[in-house]
């Protein structure tokens, strides 16, 4: 496979199109970023060929088309997200590879922490997780398993996730358990015989009730995230890389975020390598924690802008699974579907309206702002694990997927985006999860449409 970088010929819409599922911002002109966003897309194209040697660096750089220190400052930034393996010496050069689980849950950890987010955001996403691998079970009339089999390190959900036979929702599910195993909550279990029955019944509320019912000792609700959680996915991999050191810079960040000290001091106090240290320092960079310049100052910390960063680690994750469209979009369907729910109890809570349904964009046909009304409603849900694995999944899906819809489609979907915003706005849970549930059988067909022309 060789890299061919012509970003005057790329297409505008696609990127606009990405820029909007991930929040990115606009383009910088910066030719060494331009080149790890192609890469990227052209990796994500082709399903993410984990393994797949791109050639040896001075042939990928030329592909690229760059100078040196951008192809070296590309490879930097892709090497520290996991993205590619630059072997150097006999036999090396370029290949292909994917962040781990271990990765992505240390990114998210980062995310979580600095933003100041409060821990039951994460019980309230594996329990969304939950819903989304049982309700899923039943649809494909998959059974409870036998109970004397063997359960799996990271629980019923995960299991069952996988005799579905829909890899994107057992990666959904563990992460959703690691997460809360950091954070030292209860882990889940291998059987359950209440929820056990309830899946040979094919009773989705049964088996809702009795989710809810195992969810609710294992609190995590109160305080932040503690920052000592950041580090235990470090202890899982075993591995001093890149994104453990900037779990650990983190937590210093935390306690003294006025700046960062140069990268050498980093390197010579903790025993790392500089081309590691640099790699970390990147990592933040990428996620907006720090901006990194020049010179004996070292880099300013602050709060990340948005989560682009994470949602564009998570998309290969989800595609080095092996999950096809469909598996993409039907886990991308089940988490969304929670969204206005979530959003119109909020609304009730808060005893006023959360959104007015006159936005710019709710009565627009145009694709871009269907995306547009889907992130809305995803941040109004108010968790942000919601929000970033329900993109990174659009992401994952929207470059293997041609993203024209039928005019009536989209009619139906305007309309409904329109109804549940009302939803919302009268804090009525119920109507929003039925419409956004009407909804999705509507995207659903749309790419099942796709798939199948």
């Amino acid at each position: 496979m060789h890299l061919i970088f012509s970003p005057e010929k790329g297409s505008d819409a696609a990127r606009r199109l990405t820029s909007c599922i991930i929040g990115a911002d606009e383009p910088t002109g910066n030719r060494a970023h331009e080149a790890v966003s192609a890469v990227e897309m052209h990796l994500l194209r082709r399903g993410w060929p984990v393994g797949t040697a791109l050639g040896a660096l001075p042939d990928v750089q030329k592909g690229l088309g760059l100078g040196r220190p951008a192809c070296r400052e590309a490879m930097i930034i892709l090497e520290a997200r996991g993205l590619l393996d630059v072997r150097r010496g006999p036999g090396g050069g370029v290949f292909v590879a994917a962040p781990t689980a271990e990765d992505v849950v240390g990114a998210l950890l980062i995310y979580l922490t600095i933003c100041g987010a409060s821990r039951d955001c994460i019980q309230v996403f594996r329990l969304l997780a939950w819903r989304m691998v049982v309700e899923a079970a039943i649809d494909h009339s998959v059974g409870a398993p036998d109970p004397i089999g063997n359960a799996g390190e990271w629980g019923f959900a995960v299991d069952l996730a996988q005799r579905i036979g829909n890899p994107a929702m057992a990666l959904v599910a563990q992460i959703a358990e690691m997460l809360v195993r950091a954070c030292e909550g209860r882990a889940a279990p291998g059987h359950d015989v209440l929820l056990e029955r309830a899946l040979r019944a094919r009773n989705v509320r049964q088996a809702i009730s009795r989710l809810e019912d195992m969810a609710s000792p294992m609190d995590l609700t109160g305080p932040l995230l503690l920052p000592d959680a950041i580090e235990r996915t470090s202890a899982w991999s075993g591995r001093r890389s890149a994104i453990a050191l900037a779990q650990r810079m983190t937590r210093e960040i935390i306690h003294r975020p006025e700046k960062l000290e140069a990268e050498w001091e980093t390197a010579d106090r903790l025993g790392y390598s500089d081309a590691v240290v640099r790699q970390a320092r990147r990592i933040l960079q990428d996620f907006g924690i720090v901006r990194c310049q020049r010179g004996k100052k070292g880099a300013p910390s602050g709060a990340p802008a948005n989560a682009a960063g994470i949602i564009r680690l998570l998309a290969p994750c989800l595609i080095a699974t092996g999950m096809t469209t469909r598996d993409g979009t039907e886990t991308a369907n089940f988490l969304a579907c929670n969204a206005p729910r979530l959003a119109a109890g909020r609304a009730a809570e808060a005893g006023r309206a959360q959104v007015s349904v006159l936005n710019s964009f709710a009565n627009s046909l145009e694709f871009i702002d269907h995306i547009r009304m889907d992130n809305l409603l995803l941040e109004l849900a108010g968790n942000p694990l919601l929000s970033i694995m329900t993109r990174a999944l659009g992401l994952a899906n929207l470059v293997r997927l041609d993203a024209r819809t039928s005019l009536q489609r989209r009619v139906d979907i305007v309309a409904y985006n329109v109804r549940i915003l009302r939803a919302i706005e009268a804090g009525d849970a119920a109507t929003a999860d039925l419409l956004a549930r009407a909804k999705g059988e509507i995207q659903q067909s749309e790419a099942t449409y796709r798939k199948l022309a």
